[in-house]
């Protein structure tokens, strides 16, 4: 009967101790931190990359297709108005006039293609710095972790 009772104690006993040991060690307060900052990390490149993404798909990329779309139609329209209006007048002039059209209307296709590339550019530069700066906190974070790890460690071995 005492052999029953010791065996059923030993099995009460290390069922608890077997318990406690296979959970994880709390976190520290600066190890749930970083955690926290990380995670905060993260979810702001992502947003960032979302916004670089939605700027380039779909409404400034658009607005600008549409944008030169429309001036060309309106200078045309235009060309073909006056052109027809001064075409019993003056053919000469009206031929001269419509080259210097064609020439403005080349220029200005070609400075707004230009500028709607400097906007591209300009969209993934911003993306760079973003991602450059995320992975120089970051790197800094790490750093300071480290040394507050060794500080801990250090403590905790000293208040040991």
């Amino acid at each position: 009967m005492k052999f029953v009772a010791v065996i059923l104690a030993l099995a009460i006993i290390s069922g608890c101790q077997g318990r406690f040991l296979f959970q994880d060690e709390p976190k520290s307060r600066w190890e749930e931190a970083v955690d926290k900052f990380w995670t905060h990390v993260s979810e702001l490149t992502s947003k960032a990359e979302e916004m670089r993404d939605n700027i380039k798909a779909t409404q400034l990329g658009r607005e600008l297709d549409t944008l030169i779309s429309d001036t060309m139609m309106e200078l045309q329209m235009y060309k073909d108005d006056l052109n027809s209006k001064l075409a019993p007048y003056a053919q000469e002039t009206a031929k001269k006039f419509n080259e210097d059209v064609q020439l403005l209307a080349n220029k200005l296709r070609t400075h707004m293609e230009d500028a709607k590339d400097r906007v591209n550019e300009y969209t993934e530069e911003l993306r760079t710095i973003m991602e450059q700066n995320a992975d120089e906190v970051k790197n800094r974070v790490n750093t300071y972790a480290k040394k507050l790890k060794k500080r801990f460690n250090k403590d905790v071995q000293e208040i040991n």
